[in-house]
């Protein structure tokens, strides 16, 4: 049985495991390795969450296994940052041995339906991999589409691109 719930201060070291675990796997085959091991530093992860979560305009939520003798396991987490009625989802991670189970859809309907209850008029958005066809679909599946806004940022001799998705719903 899995349990999302609003994170909480304490939760902060459980949010940067997953997201130092599941950045490694999810990045593998997608961004080059020298990249990864220069922006993923577990150390980093730990002292970044403990200040996102204490931010007034950011909302994070975690799923734990709560079923018996598994003493709730941290499984996955989502945040969000918002300025007024404007929300961006920055960060949705599972750990790799827990992916396809349906813990990001969870997460993802917690978080929308939040956002949703807060304002009756909002936008959404996120950033995601433009090579990152699993988390595109994903997305896509919840209502999102691909805008035709783009980042881009140079490491090494490598182009990483970065395109932004918004709900469609609202648009």
């Amino acid at each position: 049985m899995v349990r999302v719930c609003k994170a909480k201060q304490k939760d902060y070291i459980d949010i940067a495991n997953i997201h130092f675990s599941s950045s490694n796997f999810a990045y593998s085959t997608l961004l080059p390795k020298s990249y990864i091991a220069d922006k993923n530093i577990l150390s980093h992860k730990k002292e970044m969450w403990k200040e996102v979560i204490a931010h007034p305009n950011v909302s994070v939520w975690i799923a734990y296994d709560c079923r018996e003798g598994n003493n709730h396991i941290a499984l996955g987490f989502i945040g969000c940052f918002n300025e007024g009625n404007s929300y961006e989802i920055t960060t949705l991670y599972i750990l790799p041995e827990y992916q396809r189970l349906g813990i990001g859809s969870q997460l993802m309907n917690v978080a929308l339906n939040h956002i949703r209850e807060s304002h009756l008029d909002f936008s959404l958005s996120l950033w995601v991999l433009k090579n990152n066809i699993s988390a595109i679909k994903f997305y896509s599946q919840h209502g999102f589409i691909q805008s035709k806004e783009i980042r881009e940022e140079w490491f090494e001799d490598t182009k990483i691109v970065d395109i932004k998705m918004i709900e469609s719903a609202l648009h």
